[in-house]
C-alpha cells in the first residue's frame, strides 16, 4: 500500500480570546489588581519542554508545519524551519508570547495568531484549552475562550434563574416549605446551622433568593433532587435524634450503623425491608414537634 495522505490543512476561520482564570476566595477581594496580575505585570510563554527527555513539544501537526513553511502562508519561512529538532536557528528556542491582565483576541485565520495559539495549548499546565475546563487544574492561569462563548453562558445563566424562580415560586408561599428547603440546602455545607422555626418568611425569601443568585445550580440541584424529600427526612429526624451520628457513622438507636454517609442513609430509609424502622423515626420525630 502507498503512504496515506497527508490532509492539506486550512486556517479556521474563528477567533480565540486568551483571558485569565480568576478564582474565587482568598484574603484579597476579588476587584484588587493583587488577586490576578498587578498593572505592569505579565507572563512569558514559550513551546515546552518533555520532562521524559528535556525535547521541545512540537506545538505542530505535520500538516500545519507544511502549509507555515509554504510560501501560501506568507511567513517566509522555508521547509524545515519550524522543526523543534533544527540544530541552528531553532526558530522556537526564541520564540514566546507575553500575556499580561488584559484580554488577547486571537483570530485563527491569521497565520501569526494561529502559532501563537498552537504555543498556548502547548503550554497544558498553565493555560486551559476551554473556558469550561479554565478550575480543572490549580495551575491553570489562563484561558482560551471560543467565540461566542460568553453569549452563551449568559443565555443558559438566563434561562436557569428563570428556571430556579419557577421552582422558587412553588415553595415562597410557605415558610416551612422554605425553611425546609434552606435546611436541606445547608445540610450538604459544613459548618451551616439549621433555620429556626420562627423564622419570619422576609428573612426565609432573601435567604432563597441569596442561593438563587449566587449558586443556582445549587439551588435547582436541592430543589429538583429525586431524593429531596427523603434527605429532608433524615434532617428532621437528626434534629429529633431519631437517627444520630457517632462520628461519620449514622446510627439509630438498637439497630446500630444505618449508613457511612448521607446517600448509604437514604438508600437504607428508601429500602421497603426497613420500613418497621423508617415508621419508627417518623412516630419521633412527630412526638419530638
Amino acid at each position: 500500500m502507498g503512504e496515506l495522505l497527508t490532509k492539506k490543512f486550512t486556517l479556521p476561520q474563528k477567533k480565540v480570546s486568551v483571558k485569565l482564570v480568576k478564582r474565587k476566595g482568598g484574603w484579597l477581594p476579588g476587584n484588587h489588581e493583587a488577586s490576578d496580575l498587578f498593572k505592569h505585570s505579565y507572563w512569558r510563554f514559550v513551546v515546552p519542554r518533555r520532562r521524559d527527555n528535556g525535547e521541545l513539544v512540537d506545538p505542530l501537526t505535520k500538516s500545519e508545519r507544511s502549509y507555515f513553511e509554504s510560501p501560501e502562508a506568507g511567513l517566509s519561512l522555508k521547509e524545515g524551519d519550524l522543526s523543534v529538532h533544527k540544530k541552528n536557528d531553532n526558530y522556537w528556542k526564541s520564540y514566546e508570547i507575553k500575556l499580561d491582565k488584559n484580554v488577547k483576541q486571537l483570530d485563527l485565520s491569521v497565520p501569526t495568531d494561529y502559532i501563537r495559539y498552537k504555543v498556548l495549548l502547548a503550554n497544558t499546565d498553565t493555560v486551559a484549552p476551554s473556558a469550561e475546563l479554565q478550575f480543572k487544574k490549580g495551575t491553570y492561569k489562563f484561558m482560551l475562550v471560543q467565540e461566542g462563548w460568553e453569549v452563551e453562558q449568559k443565555a443558559k445563566s438566563a434561562s436557569s434563574n428563570m428556571e430556579a424562580y419557577k421552582s422558587f415560586g412553588r415553595i415562597m408561599d410557605s415558610p416551612t416549605k422554605m425553611r425546609d428547603f434552606l435546611n436541606v440546602y445547608n445540610s450538604s455545607k459544613p459548618g451551616t446551622k439549621s433555620v429556626p422555626k420562627n423564622a419570619k418568611k422576609e428573612f426565609l425569601v432573601t435567604e432563597v433568593e441569596k442561593i438563587i443568585t449566587e449558586d443556582t445550580s445549587g439551588f435547582l440541584s436541592t430543589i429538583n433532587d429525586e431524593q429531596y424529600d427523603t434527605k429532608l427526612l433524615i434532617y428532621n429526624a437528626l434534629i429529633a435524634r431519631a437517627i444520630g451520628r457517632e462520628g461519620t457513622d449514622y446510627v439509630i438507636e438498637g439497630k446500630g450503623t444505618i449508613g457511612y454517609n448521607l446517600n448509604e442513609v437514604v438508600d437504607y430509609m428508601n429500602n421497603p425491608a426497613n420500613n418497621e424502622d423508617v415508621l419508627k423515626v417518623k412516630s419521633r420525630i412527630e412526638n419530638a414537634k
